[in-house]
């Protein structure tokens, strides 16, 4: 259970990070509650952090896909 919050909080900063850019004024911790996102799959399909509550989650991510470098 502590890794999966670990591998959420990390995917939450992530998404943070990429949303909303590069700024000091958002700053999670592990621990914290994920905030609210949305994000579209593979198949362009909405997807909310709150259509999983109460169920396991990992949300993984692709930095640098589909960019060069």
């Amino acid at each position: 259970m502590k890794l999966l919050m670990i591998i959420i909080a990390v995917a939450v900063i992530v998404t943070v990070t990429l949303v909303f850019g590069f700024s000091s004024n958002i700053v999670l911790k592990v621990g914290d509650p994920a905030p609210f996102f949305e994000l579209k799959d593979q198949n362009d399909k909405t997807r909310r952090l709150s259509d999983y509550a109460e169920k396991r989650l990992v949300v993984y991510f692709f930095p640098m896909a589909d960019t060069p470098g």
